[in-house]
């Protein structure tokens, strides 16, 4: 997974903020402690490829950054027994709600990563990774390989579930709505404008796709050419 852990941390965040952590979060939207806990969820989500700057400038990329310790399941499992233990014997819940937002969102990137990378689950005792699919390695950009592989849309999926939830989307177009339904002009004014936008998207698809049809023509007419000059010669 290349750009969704971030979404991924904050819809984990929601979840435990409205579950196993509600009694000491809400009200949400006023309490700080929710922020904190937000932040503690995204940084989660994206800390273990924190161990891409010692991969690309130190190790030089000899070894996959997936088996660095930053994604070893048992390491963070580890992290989170001794954080636990901590927060209970100082008897502070939001503590051990914070460290285990944080570990939680940690697991749960390298859950993702193992759909098209190599985690080492069981590492030291098992030293064999997991993977789910593998990702051919087909273009010279090693990103595209992701990009372009199907799994990608997994997440596109989550990134717009995250901003669907974030934006409040329903709330959102309340806000937006409500001095369209007071004004006439108003609305007169955003018709004509979503119905020109609307043109213009219009002729511009259009126009790509006669593009690329035109293309596709002047390519097959090269080839023709082509073919033609051959046989002529060969004749």
């Amino acid at each position: 997974m290349l750009i969704a852990h971030a979404p991924a941390g904050y819809l984990l965040t929601r979840l435990l903020s409205r579950t196993l952590f509600k009694d000491i979060v809400l009200p949400q939207r006023t309490n700080r402690f929710y922020q904190i806990l937000m932040c503690a969820g995204i940084l989660g989500g994206i800390f273990p490829d924190f161990d891409f700057i010692y991969h690309i400038f130190i190790d030089s990329d000899h070894t996959s950054h997936h088996s660095y310790l930053t994604h070893l399941p048992m390491f963070w499992l580890s992290v989170w027994l001794i954080l636990f233990a901590i927060g209970r014997m100082r008897k502070d819940r939001r503590f051990v709600a914070v460290a285990t937002t944080f570990c939680a969102s940690v697991m749960l990137h390298l859950v993702f990563d193992t759909i098209t990378g190599k985690i080492y689950w069981l590492y030291p005792f098992v030293r064999t990774g997991v993977n789910v699919f593998k990702v051919a390695d087909v273009h010279i950009w090693w990103v595209h390989n992701y990009t372009h592989h199907w799994t990608f849309l997994i997440e596109i999926v989550i990134i717009a579930a995250a901003m669907i939830i974030f934006l409040r989307v329903k709330e959102t177009i309340g806000v937006i709505a409500e001095p369209l339904r007071r004004n006439r002009k108003l609305r007169l004014v955003s018709l004509r404008l979503t119905v020109c936008a609307l043109g213009v998207s219009v002729v511009m698809i259009v126009g790509s796709m006669r593009f690329s049809i035109d293309n596709r023509i002047v390519h097959k007419v090269k080839q023709l050419k082509q073919y033609i000059v051959r046989m002529a010669f060969s004749s």
